[in-house]
C-alpha cells in the first residue's frame, strides 16, 4: 500500500512538472509576442500554435492562422507553407475538414514547387487524414504512399512510424482490420525503438480499437490501457476521449453493459468540451443502444435524431451511415416498417457511395496495373535513351571519320600539286588552275567542316534537352520503383528476395540523387536570374538543418561568420546551390580518424563589389594527381574515392557561381584539408529580374473567410 501511495505521488508530481514546464514556454512566447514584429513575429506565432495543438486547438487555430497572413505579407514562400500547414492541420482537428483540405492543397503546390520536401511529406499526411475523414479512401492511400516514399527516402525513424500508423488508421476505415494492425504494430515497435513517445499513446489505443473490431476484446483493453497509463496521468483530452470510448466499446460488445456506460459518459463529456463531431456523433450511438436495451425507445430515437442531425451538418458521412443503420434497427424493433424501409434505402444509397465493395476490391489491382505500367514506360524509356545515345556515338565517328578523310585527301592533294609544279615549271596556267582547284576544294571543305559543326551542336543540345525531359520524366516512375521497394519490404518474407529489393532501393536512391543534380544543371543553365537581397543566415540555417537531418560525423562542428552590414543583391536560389554543394562536400569527406576533430568554417565579408565566401575544412582533402584544380570543378570528375553519384557536387558549385558572374577556386590547407574561396558581385547583372515572389496570391487566402487586397 505505501509503494502504491508513492508510485501515485510520483506520477503527480511528474504531471505537474510538466505542465509548469510548458506553460512556463507558452507564457514566455506570449510575453515575446507583445513586441516582436516581421520575421520575429512569424517565428513566436508559429511556437505558440505548436504549443497549444492538441492541447487547445482553437487556441492553436488562431495564431497558425495569423502566422500564415503574415507569411503572405512577408512573401516568404517557406514561410506560407509551414503556417499553411499547421493552419490545415488545426482546421481538420475543428473539424472544418473542406477549408482544410482547400489551404493544405494550396501550399502543398508552392512546397513541391519550391522543393520542401521537409514540409511537403507533413502536408501529405494532413492531406490524407482530411481525405479519409471524407471517406475517400483511394486518396488518402495515394497520398500516404507517396509521403511514406518521402519518409523511407529521408530515413527518418520518426517520421516513418507517423505514416505507418496513417496507413494502419486507413486500413481501420477500410474495415481490413489485420492490416490495420500489421500497420499499427509496425508504428508502435519503430517508436519504442527509437525511444520516440510522440502519439505513441495514440498508436496503442488506435491498435486496441482494431483489436476491438476483430473481437478480441481482453488484447483491445490490454492497448487501450497501456495507452493511457503511457501519458501517465497527463493525457491530452483527444487521447482521453479516444481511450474511454475505446474501453467503452470493449466492455459493450463483451456485453458488460453497466461497466460500459461510464466510459461512453467520460468519452461524451470530453467530446463536447473539445468540440469533437465524430466521437460526439458515435457516443450519442451507444447511447441509443443503452436506452433500447432499457425499453425506452422514445429516448433512445432522440439521441439517434441528434446523432443524425450533427453527422449531416458536419459531413461526415460514415457517420451518417451508422446513424441509418440504428434507425433501421430501432424502427424495426418497433414494428414501424415505414420508417424501417425510409432508413433502410438511406443507408444502402450511402454506403454504396461510400464504400463500394467493387472500387475496394480493386483498389490493389488498380495500383498494381499502374505501377506495372510505369515500369514498362520506364524500360522503354531507358532503351531508348540507350539507343539515341548509340545512334549519336555512330554518327559523330562518322563525322570525324570524314573530316580526316578530307584533310588527308587535301594534303596528298597539296602534295601532288607541288610535285607537279616541280616537274612542270613551264606550265604556269595548269599550275594556276591546280591552286585555284586546291583553294576552291579548301573552301568546300571549310563550307563542310562547319555544316558538320552546326550538326554537332545541334546534336548536343537535342541531346541535352532529352537528358532534361528523360530525368523530368524518370522521376515519377522512380518514386513508384521506390513504393514497390517499400511493400516488398513488407510483403516478402524470403530473405534473399529482400536483400534484392534491398540493392534495387539503393540503386534507385542513387539514380534519383543523379536526375536531381542533372535537373539542377538544366535549370541553371535556363532560368532567368531573379535579384533579391540575400539573406545568408537563413540559407546556412536551412542548409545545416538539412545536414543535421541527413546525420553528422560523430564531434563535427560548423562555426561561420557573416561581416555585419554585408548586403549583396543576387539571386538566392544560386547561392543556396554553391554554399550548399561546399557544406555538404565538407560534411561528406570529413577526416574520420580518431584523433581529428572534424569541423567546417565559413567567413562571408564584402564590399561595395564583391562578396567573398571563404569555406575551409579539416577533411581527407582532394587528391590532385597530375591534373590541376580546375579539373576538380568539371562535370562527372570525383575528387575522392568516397563519391558515389558521380561527382556534379563540385560541378554544381562552379556553374552556379559562374551564372552569378562569380569565379571560385580552390587551394589545400595547412593541415591537409581544402579551402573554396567564391567570389560574387555584390549588385546584380542588368539581365538580373526582380519580379515579385509568384507564390502569393492577389486577392484570396485560401482557409480564410473573405478576400482582402495584398
Amino acid at each position: 500500500m505505501y509503494r502504491l501511495k508513492t508510485f501515485f505521488y510520483l506520477i503527480t508530481y511528474l504531471a505537474m512538472v510538466s505542465y509548469a514546464s510548458a506553460q512556463t514556454v507558452i507564457d514566455s512566447l506570449t510575453q515575446q509576442l507583445k513586441t516582436a514584429k516581421g520575421e520575429n513575429r512569424f517565428e513566436t506565432l508559429f511556437q505558440l500554435a505548436y504549443e497549444y495543438s492538441d492541447v487547445n486547438d482553437q487556441l492553436s487555430l488562431t495564431y497558425s492562422k495569423e502566422a500564415y497572413e503574415l507569411a503572405l505579407g512577408l512573401g516568404d514562400s517557406t514561410r506560407i507553407v509551414r503556417a499553411g500547414r499547421i493552419t490545415a492541420g488545426e482546421l481538420r482537428r475543428t473539424d472544418r475538414i473542406d477549408e482544410a483540405i482547400s489551404l493544405a492543397e494550396y501550399v502543398l503546390k508552392i512546397s513541391k514547387r519550391h522543393n520542401i520536401n521537409s514540409e511537403t511529406k507533413f502536408l501529405l499526411n494532413s492531406l490524407a487524414i482530411s481525405y479519409s475523414f471524407k471517406a475517400e479512401y483511394d486518396k488518402a492511400l495515394k497520398l500516404n504512399l507517396e509521403s511514406l516514399v518521402i519518409r523511407e527516402a529521408d530515413g527518418n525513424k520518426k517520421e516513418i512510424s507517423i505514416t505507418l500508423n496513417n496507413i494502419g488508421y486507413n486500413y481501420y476505415k477500410l474495415y481490413n482490420y489485420d492490416n490495420a494492425i500489421t500497420y499499427y504494430k509496425r508504428s508502435i515497435e519503430l517508436k519504442k525503438k527509437e525511444k520516440d513517445s510522440y502519439d505513441l499513446d495514440r498508436g496503442l489505443i488506435n491498435l486496441g480499437l482494431a483489436y476491438n473490431a476483430k473481437g478480441n476484446y481482453e488484447e483491445a483493453k490490454k492497448y487501450i490501457n497501456e495507452g493511457l497509463l503511457y501519458c501517465k496521468g497527463n493525457c491530452a483530452d483527444q487521447i482521453v476521449m479516444e481511450g474511454e470510448f475505446g474501453l467503452g466499446s470493449s466492455f459493450f460488445d463483451s456485453h458488460l453493459l453497466s461497466d460500459s456506460e461510464p466510459h461512453f459518459k467520460r468519452a461524451y463529456e470530453v467530446a463536447k468540451k473539445i468540440n469533437n463531431i465524430q466521437f460526439q456523433v458515435e457516443c450519442l450511438l451507444f447511447f441509443s443502444k443503452f436506452e433500447i436495451n432499457r425499453k425506452k425507445f422514445d429516448q433512445a430515437l432522440n439521441y439517434l435524431k441528434e446523432a443524425e442531425s450533427i453527422s449531416k451538418s458536419s459531413g461526415f458521412r460514415l457517420l451518417q451511415i451508422k446513424s441509418y443503420a440504428s434507425f433501421y434497427s430501432l424502427y424495426d424493433q418497433l414494428g414501424d416498417y415505414k420508417n424501417k424501409s425510409l432508413y433502410q434505402g438511406k443507408y444502402i444509397e450511402l454506403k454504396d457511395s461510400v464504400l463500394n465493395a467493387n472500387i475496394i476490391n480493386n483498389l490493389t489491382k488498380i495500383q498494381t496495373n499502374y505501377a506495372e505500367r510505369e515500369n514498362l514506360k520506364t524500360i522503354k524509356e531507358k532503351n531508348q535513351l540507350v539507343t539515341l545515345q548509340k545512334e549519336i556515338i555512330k554518327r559523330q565517328e562518322r563525322q570525324y571519320y570524314f573530316i580526316t578523310l578530307i584533310v588527308c585527301l587535301v594534303g596528298a592533294l597539296a602534295f601532288l600539286s607541288f610535285y607537279f609544279l616541280k616537274r612542270q615549271q613551264k606550265s604556269n596556267q595548269a599550275l594556276r588552275q591546280a591552286k585555284a582547284w586546291i583553294e576552291q576544294q579548301n573552301h568546300n571543305l571549310e563550307e563542310r567542316v562547319a555544316e558538320r559543326t552546326k550538326d554537332l551542336v545541334q546534336a548536343n543540345d537535342d541531346m541535352d534537352y532529352f537528358i532534361y525531359k528523360t530525368s523530368h520524366d524518370l522521376r515519377g516512375p522512380l518514386v513508384t520503383l521506390k513504393g514497390m521497394c517499400n511493400v516488398a519490404h513488407l510483403d516478402l518474407k524470403d530473405q534473399l528476395a529482400l536483400s534484392y529489393f534491398s540493392k534495387f532501393d539503393q540503386t534507385v536512391d542513387r539514380l534519383n540523387v543523379i536526375l536531381t543534380r542533372l535537373q539542377i544543371v538544366n535549370h541553371i543553365n535556363s532560368s532567368e536570374l531573379i535579384a533579391e537581397q540575400v539573406n545568408f543566415q537563413n540559407i546556412i540555417n536551412d542548409i545545416w538543418s538539412f545536414e543535421k537531418k541527413k546525420g553528422l560525423p560523430p564531434r563535427f562542428s560548423f562555426t561561420y561568420e557573416i561581416q555585419p552590414g554585408c548586403h549583396v543583391k543576387a539571386d538566392s536560389y544560386l547561392v543556396k546551390i554553391v554554399l550548399e554543394n561546399l557544406i555538404d562536400n565538407a560534411v561528406k569527406y570529413y577526416n574520420n580518424s580518431e584523433r581529428v576533430d572534424p569541423f567546417v568554417k565559413m567567413v562571408i565579408s564584402c564590399d561595395e563589389e564583391l562578396a567573398k565566401i571563404t569555406i575551409e575544412d579539416n577533411g581527407i582533402g582532394i587528391n590532385l594527381g597530375a591534373g590541376n584544380t580546375k579539373d576538380i570543378f568539371r562535370m562527372f570528375v570525383r575528387a575522392s574515392e568516397r563519391s558515389e553519384i558521380g561527382g556534379l557536387g563540385l560541378y554544381l558549385a562552379r556553374l552556379a557561381t559562374e551564372k552569378l558572374g562569380g569565379k571560385i577556386g580552390y587551394t589545400k590547407s595547412v593541415n591537409h584539408g581544402s579551402i573554396f574561396q567564391v567570389v560574387i558581385p555584390a549588385h546584380p547583372p542588368h539581365s538580373a529580374s526582380t519580379q515579385n515572389n509568384p507564390d502569393l496570391p492577389p486577392t484570396y487566402i485560401p482557409g480564410s473567410n473573405s478576400a482582402s487586397v495584398m
